[in-house]
């Protein structure tokens, strides 16, 4: 390999990682792991031509077009008020312009949440599909998969894989984890002429293209992520990927026509609020106001320079929250064996956990998995009459027993200091409050008699997760961590190594996502309308799909 070769590949290793880093909370890392899939990305450039033979084609004017932000874990009250209080003027100018201090050609929905759990995965693909975690499948950053004894890690937490992120970009491994079409596939149902782009979100199946950053960031980004002992600002490094994408879409726009969808998944935000000592509020703000909204400075004007605006509908959407947490090794509740630790209170109980590695031999003998996503943690359970020695291996098709299998590992997870709610499966597949003595009761129950300030649709939203096609996803046990609902930091806990925030929970604080709809054009007015005939009063994530089909091809149907 010849020199410049490889610091094109030094280079690629660096940015590549650094998504996974925004995609990912892992504790170590070694590089030559995913050398194979780097090179991979080197040989393909800075973007992947996903239908080479189909590709859409352009706008023509009038048509119209959409250009989605996806940021990742910004939640609606600090967007909203940061708009509000003209912290972020370009994308307000991007959302058509403030007059006499208000957005007239965007409407800003205060109603929409996301799915259980609120974390980045289930979200974005919720939102990418317009389906429930239960419907689509992805219902975690890490979950089990029973019926093919495996673990799906897309955004792994509790096990280091790296290679298998980056196959997300190489190889479609988070679009695969789907069980329904992409938003990006269903319009090109209705329309197969389409045009869309889409730059570093996993979910693109039904693209014509993606777009991946392909300029130098700086190495120590990828370390500074990894050491939790490290507490400078991090800032300049987590932008680097941020900027290189924008970069990327810019050179593209100068290059060829605007497409009719253009989804750009911008990660830095959330990245910088986890390993951030300011706190997940200070951070975001930071981050928002010097490094974002300048980006979008130079979006916009990539696109005006295209003529690419006066048709477009933008909307911005976030996947969950951010809460603080403490960066100690009391409140990080991770995979060792220490008593206190989960895997210790596992094996305590008498059952054999599966290693927390992405893969094991096919006659391991495990009767339990644990799968870990900040404030929640899955438990899947074998029928243990299936395996009751050890060095038997499971049968996991079967669910398992109530009273033989699940009972006794609730019993001692329901013991804990950290825990806030242990569930477990009904009679209708949907999860109950365990209570203790094998006795269970409703969650609507439950949380009437013992309320959780801040607690947002939990029945609901845990119903999303668990009853449909792939509800099983979601474990057997599922553990909420003492975390949305507690309002000082000392008695928060979450699922992973040491962060400064975390989110999963069923808080507001983590739930409540933004949802701006804005056309140069179009009055705020007339954009609340179309929102509300899609989602009713109310908007959860599996309907933002449908909202922006309406967008494209519902509302030119009908002109």
């Amino acid at each position: 390999m010849g020199s410049s070769a490889a610091v094109k590949l030094r280079r690629w290793t660096t940015i590549v990682i650094a998504a996974v880093s925004a995609l990912v909370v892992i504790a170590a890392g070694v590089v030559l792991w995913v050398v194979p899939r780097l090179l991979d990305l080197v040989v393909t450039g800075d973007s992947r031509d996903l239908r080479p033979h189909a590709e859409g084609v352009p706008p023509v004017p009038g048509e119209p077009t959409v250009l989605v932000l996806a940021i990742d874990g910004v939640d609606r009250d600090l967007l909203y008020q940061m708009l509000r209080d003209d912290q972020l003027p370009r994308l307000a100018e991007l959302l058509g312009g403030v007059r006499d201090d208000a957005l007239p050609h965007a409407y800003l929905d205060d109603t929409a949440l996301a799915p259980m759990p609120t974390s980045t995965m289930p979200s974005w693909a919720t939102i990418f599909t317009g389906a429930t975690p239960a419907e689509h499948g992805v219902v975690g950053n890490e979950y089990f998969i029973r019926a093919e004894r495996r673990l799906a890690a897309p955004a792994p937490v509790s096990v280091f894989a790296p290679d298998v992120v980056l196959q997300s970009y190489t190889d479609g491994y988070a679009g695969a984890l789907l069980g329904v079409p992409t938003i990006y596939e269903r319009l090109r149902q209705r329309r197969a002429d389409l045009s869309i782009w889409v730059a570093m979100s996993p979910y693109h199946e039904g693209a014509d293209m993606l777009l991946l950053a392909d300029r130098t960031a700086i190495a120590e980004a990828f370390e500074a992520f990894l050491d939790d002992d490290d507490e400078e600002d991090d800032l300049e490094m987590f932008a680097a990927l941020d900027e290189e994408v924008i970069e990327n879409v810019v050179e593209e726009l100068a290059e060829r026509p605007a497409p009719h969808v253009l989804t750009i998944y911008l990660s830095g935000a959330d990245q910088f609020a986890h390993g951030s000592e300011l706190g997940p509020d200070a951070s975001r703000r930071r981050y928002l106001t010097t490094i974002f909204d300048p980006l979008m400075g130079k979006l916009a004007a990539a696109l005006d320079r295209r003529g690419a605006r006066d048709d477009r509908h933008v909307v911005v959407v976030s996947d969950h929250g951010q809460t603080e947490v403490r960066h100690d090794d009391v409140h990080a509740l991770g995979t060792g064996d220490e008593p206190d630790e989960p895997p210790a209170i596992v094996r305590a109980a008498g059952y054999r956990l599966r290693p927390f590695e992405l893969s094991v031999d096919a006659d391991h003998d495990f009767d339990t998995v644990m799968a870990y996503g900040g404030a929640l943690a899955y438990v899947y359970v074998a029928d243990r009459s299936t395996c009751p020695r050890a060095g038997d291996v499971c049968a996991w098709a079967p669910p398992p027993r109530f009273r033989e299998d699940v009972v006794p590992l609730a019993e001692a997870f329901r013991k804990q200091p950290w825990i806030d709610l242990v569930l477990v499966r009904g009679d209708d597949a949907a999860f109950a409050v365990y209570v203790g003595d094998g006795d269970v009761e409703s969650i609507e129950a439950h949380l009437a008699a013992h309320p959780r300030p801040g607690y947002v649709d939990v029945a609901g939203r845990l119903r999303d997760l668990a009853v449909g096609p792939r509800g099983d996803h979601a474990g057997d046990i599922l553990l909420v961590a003492r975390n949305g609902a507690e309002p000082d930091i000392d008695d928060r806990y979450y699922f992973s190594s040491r962060y400064h925030s975390w989110h999963g929970s069923p808080s507001d604080v983590d739930s409540e996502i933004p949802l701006i709809v804005a056309h140069p054009g179009r009055s705020a007015e007339e954009l609340r309308r179309v929102v509300r005939t899609i989602a009713g009063s109310e908007t959860s994530a599996d309907e933002i799909a449908g909202i922006l089909e309406q967008l494209l091809v519902v509302d030119r149907e009908r002109q």
